[in-house]
């Protein structure tokens, strides 16, 4: 798949080239990368995009010719890594409306769906648009691309064209659509509070805190019951959180995840698992476990400050 383009940060480098994971905090290195925009990874069959917004990940999709889904970012950012087929990465800044109306194209149905502009008149129809006050987008797809053209009240704010960065405007749009073996799709609105998720980084945290409960808590009382204790905790939590389920507890008691989870869900999920696990171990080890759980919290304070962790556990730090 084509997106349109926006400003050239990166442009079609070999993926064995790159390490994804500093592209992604390059942000807090660098204030040419805070920028709202996309990361497009492209391989033989399929094209996944990160999405950036002040150039902090925010939400991911894959798109193929057979599919077209979000996907946790997580995801995106392990396969870059341990793939072996060839791959190519681009990062691009852009309109964060243009981001907005992707994710819409992703996560959404149209309110009409391929349609031929060969059995439409293209100034006719924009016209139409015009004049009825339309918000919302057309998806034009032309072979691989998909372009986007934007209206907000009956005006055109936005004709985004796939493989450029340039944004049409007046009769340009009008010469766009009438080229020949174009299909659009109409929507009716455009998602603008479009999914948050937790970041690779945010629940690798998790993983490293949870690890680190595991093994402290296993000095005192022993490997036997205290994974016994984790598993149980588990599968209790995640009833109220289904994404917990996600994570899992490897034979070197280690924990690992990959989840589709916005932050303000996936704090509470995580305070509440805490807190099971350091009340269950309190039954043998009384105040002895409040002090392994908060020396484990500490080296992690200020992040699970800014996740408002604190605000959901029962421990404080």
């Amino acid at each position: 798949m084509k997106f349109p383009r926006g400003k050239l940060l990166l442009e079609n480098t070999q993926l064995e080239f790159i390490n994804l994971e500093n592209v992604l905090s390059a942000s807090k290195r660098e204030r040419a990368h805070r920028i709202s925009g996309y990361i497009s990874i492209v391989y033989h069959d399929v094209v996944e995009l990160i999405f950036l917004r002040q150039g902090e990940p925010f939400n991911a999709a894959r798109v193929s010719q057979k599919e077209r889904k979000i996907v946790s970012i997580s995801e995106v950012v392990e396969k870059a890594k341990k793939s072996t087929l060839p791959g190519f990465i681009s990062e691009y800044a852009t309109d964060e409306i243009l981001l907005n109306l992707i994710i819409t194209s992703i996560t959404h149905k149209p309110i009409k769906a391929n349609v031929s502009f060969s059995t439409l008149q293209p100034k006719i129809f924009i016209d139409k648009l015009k004049t009825t006050g339309f918000n919302g987008f057309i998806w034009v797809k032309s072979g691989i691309g998909e372009s986007f053209i934007h209206f907000h009240e009956g005006n055109i704010t936005g004709c985004y064209v796939a493989g450029s960065a340039k944004k049409l405007t007046g009769d340009e749009i009008i010469s766009f659509i009438s080229k020949p073996n174009l299909d659009i799709s109409i929507f009716d609105r455009v998602e603008y509070t479009t999914i948050i998720q937790t970041t690779p980084a945010q629940v690798n945290m998790f993983c490293n805190i949870f690890s680190s409960l595991l093994k402290s808590y296993a000095h005192p009382i022993g490997d036997v019951l205290v994974l016994r204790t984790f598993i149980s905790s588990k599968s209790t939590v995640q009833k109220e959180f289904p994404f917990i389920e996600q994570f899992v507890i490897e034979s070197d008691r280690s924990i690992t995840g990959t989840m589709v989870v916005e932050p303000r869900l996936f704090a509470q999920g995580m305070a509440r698992w805490f807190d099971l696990i350091h009340e269950s171990f309190s039954t043998f080890l009384g105040k002895e476990s409040t002090v392994i759980a908060k020396k484990v919290l500490n080296d992690y304070r200020f992040a699970l400050k800014s996740l408002h962790f604190f605000d959901y556990t029962k421990l404080k730090v």
